[in-house]
């Protein structure tokens, strides 16, 4: 009965944790369609949908804590349940980044331009953070290749934005307030893939207890 009681628990973290990385990926792709589209609505969505992010933080932080008094899990499930702490927590700051890209729009001038490669760095970010808390939730190890490239990716583009920025500001001086603008967007979808390289680390430790990965 107490293994029965400890694996139920176990499960509804997974599923909160999936459940969480849905919100989230859902969030940054709403966040930069928004951004493109200068969709004030659909930018309100993401701002107030980030309070639904937090709360499964909390609630996770909760059956973590109160797993492990109950349950005294060892070994394998110890790392699991603990590590999925720090899981929630790279989920609930990529939450974070989504509302400040879509508080971004409140600063842009009118007809403000959105850039390719940010654009780019939107969608790939989002897909990155679904990934890895697959590869923590189910295990799935075939993914952490393809997560690491599309980090190298999202860096790539990340380089490439402030020389293009900067060309566009020596033509026309007047894009410079929301050039500015986009840098810190290209630094919150940079530091998505990153809390997402994180999360892909923590799975691999969970996975095999070597410590390189923490």
């Amino acid at each position: 009965m107490p293994r029965k009681a400890l694996d139920r628990q176990i499960d509804k973290i997974r599923r909160d944790i999936l459940e969480m990385s849905e919100l989230v990926s859902d969030a940054v792709l709403k966040a930069i369609t928004a951004l493109e589209n200068n969709d004030k609505k659909m930018a309100n969505e993401v701002i107030i949908g980030d309070e639904l992010i937090d709360n499964y933080y909390t609630h996770i932080k909760k059956r973590v804590i109160q797993t492990i008094a109950l349950h005294q899990p060892v070994a394998k499930d110890l790392r699991f349940i603990s590590i999925s702490l720090d899981v929630a927590y790279n989920l609930e700051r990529i939450g974070d980044y989504a509302r400040d890209i879509a508080e971004s729009l409140d600063y842009m001038n009118k007809g403000y331009f959105v850039l390719d490669e940010i654009s780019e760095m939107g969608r790939i970010s989002s897909q990155m953070s679904g990934d890895a808390a697959d590869v923590f939730v189910n295990e799935n190890r075939e993914n952490i290749d393809e997560i690491l490239k599309k980090e190298d990716r999202v860096d790539e583009l990340y380089k490439s934005v402030f020389p293009t920025l900067k060309n566009i500001i020596e033509k026309k001086y007047e894009k410079y307030p929301d050039a500015l603008n986009l840098i810190l967007i290209a630094k919150f979808l940079e530091r998505i893939a990153d809390h997402s390289v994180n999360i892909a680390n923590r799975a691999m430790y969970e996975m095999s207890g070597e410590e390189e990965y923490l």
